[in-house]
């Protein structure tokens, strides 16, 4: 005696008779256990499939029974076989494992290469077929207004979609039994047969069901059928919500795209941007490094960005290094890479930018803050010359276009010794200024136009254009900063403007000698009291309510200080 399974309290028990190498259910070794349906028990080197329990307890199965090798046992039907017990021999049980295991590695090669769901649909039901060789199988899914919808079918058509619904609601395999079917044989809107209904899980909801059936007369599904659906089921899950996620991802890539080609447009009219705009043309689709010279916030980087977009290097990477943010040592294990232990706090391999430039284009701002000694090896990579991380002995070449950009003069740093005039000449074989925005002209309005609308749609709310006193203030002011401060004056006005115009005000230039500033000489404190209003006034086109926000008094009180002046006061 090795075990005994018995029938009693109305379920199905197993318990080890003291055996030897001892019995397992679902590969776990039981003393005593409680069976049910689709239990697999070993017993020796013998295997029993647990696979039906019904309500008639009396059985053969209530004695111990001496077991073959060669069999699978399993509880059948009394009223649909002639025998309560059923054979089958173990070769055709794990030629149905080897079948199942081909189809799903088949399906799950064929999930992966389908890029909508139509395909993905038409893939699942090929496996279906093959898999339980059904009359009718169809795919149900989860609609936007949470109704099933089928997406595809084989075979006879089922309308209902019952059991689909049953097993989306209760998010469990749902199968319909011989003496179920037998009942609705009334019901001649669904033909008489056994059927089954799989979820199909997501991670956080129900994406659908898979629906299948038999006709009547035809043998019913088995819990391998059932568990072959499930599998496939699960597998068109997770592949559906591989096809969603990449979907967003391409959908959020393209609008991504959309939005760094309109900041990193380059825009300008003006004859000195025209020139740059073709010196551009001309040396991107080249191989030549570019030394871009210019002010700070004349859009340097804007420049090297266009030029990596049309140049061979486009398809590969585009990496960006400030010089002026690293020390010495720091740059060059930022440019070169290091290798542990090569300093202090070098725990661990540090890959350089121009290594993951590779193929590419490295950008290198500000290239005049370099130390004489970075630039000695920088300019050993570029005349082709492998390198070395820093604490290491591999030689390491690259391909690289490098572009270079520095608001200093170099000429005066080479004269001055303080840059190798050798690596100028490399840095050099072409070279384009970029004009600060003092002398672009009309440029400066175009760019504040753009910049307006951009922070509109990022902000939801904001001035919708410039008032006339704003429009003289940008033109007359001398940006210092160029593009980048007229950037952020526009962004402030967008976010502190309280009208459907930019004032002057909004902006907040403030020009040396101004009367805000304190340049006002020496008058009284009346008369820079009128000063100040009349400048306030000026910048905010004569809105004397905004005035008054400003200047932090009543509409009376400035009318009153309005008359001391000797100013005409106009209701509004």
């Amino acid at each position: 005696m090795h075990a005994r399974v018995s029938y009693r309290a109305e379920c199905w028990h197993i318990e080890d008779c003291g055996s030897r190498n001892g019995t397992y259910v679902n590969s776990q070794p039981v003393q005593q256990a409680v069976l049910e349906p689709g239990d697999l028990i070993r017993i020796g080197d013998r295997l029993i499939l647990f696979a039906q329990r019904t309500a008639d307890g009396g059985s053969a199965l209530d004695r111990p029974s001496k077991l073959r090798a060669t069999t699978i046992y399993e509880k059948g039907d009394p009223s649909q076989v002639s025998r309560l017990i059923r054979e089958q021999s173990v070769a055709d049980a794990m030629t149905r494992v080897v079948r199942d295991s081909a189809v799903l590695c088949r399906l799950a090669h064929s999930l992966h290469s389908q890029n909508d769901v139509a395909s993905l649909v038409r893939a699942v039901l090929d496996a279906l077929v093959d898999g339980l060789e059904t009359e009718s199988v169809a795919v149900w899914l989860v609609g936007p207004d949470g109704r099933l919808r089928c997406a595809g079918r084989r075979g006879e058509k089922y309308d209902e979609h019952i059991l689909a619904s049953l097993a989306v609601e209760k998010r469990k395999a749902i199968c319909l039994n011989d003496e179920t079917a037998a009942a609705n044989r009334s019901n001649k809107a669904r033909p008489a047969g056994t059927a089954i209904g799989v979820p199909i899980p997501a991670r956080q909801t129900c994406l659908g069901a898979i629906e299948c059936h038999r006709a009547d007369g035809q043998p019913p599904f088995l819990r391998a059928d059932l568990d072959f659906a499930v599998v496939v089921a699960h597998q068109m899950g997770a592949a559906l919500e591989n096809l969603e996620h990449r979907e967003r991802l391409e959908q959020a890539n393209v609008e991504l795209r959309r939005r760094l080609d309109e900041q990193n447009r380059l825009i300008g009219s003006s004859p000195a941007m025209q020139k740059v705009l073709d010196q551009i043309a001309r040396v991107g689709p080249t191989t030549a490094n570019v030394l871009i010279l210019g002010e700070s916030g004349t859009g340097k980087e804007l420049i090297a960005r266009a030029i990596h977009d049309l140049s061979p290097y486009h398809a590969g990477p585009y990496v960006t290094v400030n010089c002026a943010a690293f020390s010495e040592s720091l740059l060059e294990s930022e440019l070169f890479g290091h290798e542990p232990g090569a300093f202090t706090g070098a725990d661990r391999r540090h890959i350089g930018q121009f290594e993951r430039a590779h193929r590419g284009t490295l950008f290198l701002d500000e290239v005049g803050e370099m130390s004489l000694a970075c630039q000695a090896k920088l300019l050993r990579v570029l005349e082709g010359h492998p390198f070395q991380r820093l604490g290491g002995s591999e030689s390491i070449r690259v391909d690289v276009r490098l572009i270079a950009a520095t608001h200093r003069d170099l000429r005066q740093l080479v004269a001055e010794r303080r840059f190798r005039e050798d690596l100028y000449y490399r840095l050099r074989v072409v070279d384009i200024h970029v004009p600060p925005l003092r002398e672009r002209g009309e440029d400066v309005i175009e760019l504040a136009s753009v910049f307006l609308e951009q922070f509109r749609k990022q902000i939801g709310r904001g001035p919708r254009r410039f008032s006339a006193s704003a429009l003289r203030a940008i033109r007359d002011y001398p940006w210092p900063g160029n593009v980048r401060e007229l950037k952020n004056a526009v962004e402030r006005a967008v976010v502190l403007g309280a009208s459907d115009e930019v004032t002057p005000a909004d902006l907040g230039l403030h020009r040396p000698g101004s009367a805000d500033t304190g340049g006002l000489g020496l008058v009284s404190l009346r008369e820079a009291e009128h000063r100040h209003i009349r400048y306030v006034l000026e910048h905010v086109g004569g809105n004397k309510s905004q005035a008054c926000r400003i200047l932090g008094i009543g509409r009376a009180t400035l009318y009153s200080k309005l008359a001391e002046m000797g100013e005409a006061v106009e209701e509004e």
